[in-house]
């Protein structure tokens, strides 16, 4: 059998051990959460600053739509002025080019009666 006091130093070192297992335990635990705790708030960060770049390249996207729709808009409305003012001096050639036949049939017809005559 162990002496009193040899057990009583081995309950105490065995004590004091256990003690220091359960710090560690403890400090181990409180880390965890710690870390937790800090990656919760770097996953949460990176998910808001992706909304941010989300929303920057949709607004980015947009403006770009708009630019373009305009530009497209814009030559729309010069290809409809130009194919005006195509069918205005194809009008007009038509118009000279009947002017012409009415012409010719007027000169024709009168020469017809002055040589009928």
């Amino acid at each position: 059998m162990i002496p009193r006091d040899d057990a009583d130093k081995v309950n105490e070192a065995v004590e004091r051990m256990a003690q220091t297992m359960w710090g560690s335990y403890e400090t181990a635990v409180e880390n965890t959460a710690a870390m937790r705790e800090s990656n919760s708030r770097f996953v949460r960060s990176l998910f808001e600053n992706n909304l941010e770049l989300l929303r920057a390249q949709a607004e980015i996207q947009a403006e770009l739509n708009r630019h373009t729709l305009q530009s497209i808009a814009d030559r729309a409305r010069k290809h409809r002025e130009a194919l005006l003012e195509l069918s205005r001096e194809s009008l007009h050639a038509y118009d000279g080019f009947v002017d012409s036949l009415s012409s010719y049939y007027e000169e024709v017809s009168k020469e017809a009666e002055r040589s009928g005559h």
